[in-house]
């Protein structure tokens, strides 16, 4: 059986590439989020602007309500994002704006916040929840090795090079 791309819901069509998916454009992002929004997803959105080694977990511990004893460290960042599955919403969507910043600052810790995702992801899938990450770039050409064994995707509306253009 074919499936009608029309027809695919969002978090389907995100998610057959890999629970990471890239946005240039912040208006398409907006409105996969209203989708998402629209569809019962928990959506948690973080500006990395200004992020770097020393603030990203406090960063996240506040955006993400981790509790006061979370470690600050990847194994706890992996632990906190398990804990997070509710059963409320059809899964949670992770937001990271101007996300290109972050990997500038510190380009092996932002992936590695990406792989974990990616990672847990899949344990979410397994149990009848979705957790997929939004990475919002300023820079068109952003990319990073495979996450979680899969390499993230631009979104279907600037899938092209030349739908990222400015």
């Amino acid at each position: 059986m074919e499936l009608n791309e029309e027809k695919i819901e969002k978090d389907i069509e995100i998610l057959k590439d890999g629970p990471i998916c890239k946005y240039f454009k912040n208006g398409i992002l907006d409105e996969d989020l209203n989708w998402f929004n629209n569809n019962n997803f928990e959506i948690i959105e973080m500006n990395c602007r200004n992020w770097n080694r020393k603030n990203a977990h406090q960063n996240l511990k506040n955006a993400l309500n981790f509790p006061d004893y979370y470690g600050e460290n990847l194994n706890a960042f992996a632990d906190c994002l398990s804990d997070m599955y509710n059963e409320r919403y059809k899964g949670l969507i992770l937001v990271f704006r101007r996300y290109d910043n972050f990997v500038n600052e510190d380009g092996k810790f932002a992936e590695a916040i990406l792989d974990i995702i990616a990672r847990k992801s899949r344990v979410w899938l397994l149990t009848g929840q979705k957790l997929i990450g939004l990475i919002q770039s300023d820079n068109p050409d952003l990319h990073f090795p495979k996450l979680g064994g899969t390499s993230p995707c631009w979104n279907s509306a600037e899938w092209f090079d030349a739908d990222r253009k400015k």
